[in-house]
């Protein structure tokens, strides 16, 4: 059997009427309103990129892949992209899971064959890690985080934020649940979910891996998965290049 969880790397698309004929309605509007060709991008390449893999899974076309991004709490279309069920797709099969997440010029696209998941790429970069850590950390996290040298803190932010984020983006909810309600391993561990003050978080259920970005980058992948699920070796990488290429 192969990997449980394909994560699939790609850089912001070049803009193409084929490209664009993939998104529907309420996608292009999206995509349209972003006000950086950079956003647009980046945008473009999650979504062509999961509509592709998705398709795969589903014996469709990218095209006929329709998703669904409707946020839970305020109804607005920029929560976690959920596939609509096609009619010609088993109905007691459950239907391939997608998160994407993107930052600089990488994009991460993670599909699984039903398990909910998150991913988060976060990319290194100048900020007042201070000013954040009380709003990110949990209790728990506060002291560790405390005896990180200086020279490794932004590592160490940025790292626990792509793993704390890919923990929620897991369970559709996002940053509507707070991050200082997890507590994850230290950055310089492998990623585990250690304790959670929120119901929506099962640690039981949580599988997480740590994935390869690229120099000055951190990323994690984060699953809920069912008891069959493997404890190791259930993730894979791929570079989306060809794929992008082959749809443009």
């Amino acid at each position: 059997m192969g990997s449980r969880c394909e994560v699939w790397w790609a850089q912001p698309a070049v803009e193409t009427p084929r490209l664009l004929g993939l998104l529907d309605g309420v996608e292009r509007d999206r995509h349209a309103a972003y006000h950086r060709a950079v956003d647009q991008a980046r945008f473009l390449a999650g979504r062509v990129v999961g509509k592709a893999l998705l398709a795969a899974r589903l014996g469709l076309e990218p095209g006929q892949v329709v998703l669904d991004s409707t946020c839970a709490d305020c109804g607005r279309t920029h929560g976690k992209p959920r596939v609509v069920r096609p009619e010609s797709f088993p109905p007691d099969r459950p239907l391939p899971e997608m998160s994407i997440s993107h930052s600089g010029d990488r994009i991460a696209v993670a599909v699984t064959d039903g398990e909910p998941v998150g991913v988060d790429v976060e990319q290194e970069r100048d900020v007042q890690v201070e000013d954040l850590v009380r709003m990110t950390l949990s209790v728990d996290e506060l002291p560790v985080f405390a005896g990180v040298p200086s020279a490794d803190r932004d590592a160490a932010f940025f790292t626990i934020w792509s793993r704390k984020e890919a923990v929620l983006k897991a369970t559709g909810r996002g940053l509507s649940i707070a991050m200082t309600k997890v507590t994850v391993s230290p950055w310089d561990a492998p990623p585990r979910l250690l304790a959670s003050r929120s119901s929506e978080v099962d640690v039981a259920a949580l599988r997480m891996a740590q994935l390869d970005a690229g120099s000055g980058y951190r990323a994690c992948v984060a699953v809920l998965a069912g008891p069959n699920f493997p404890a190791d070796g259930w993730v894979s990488e791929h570079d989306a290049g060809p794929l992008v290429a082959g749809l443009s």
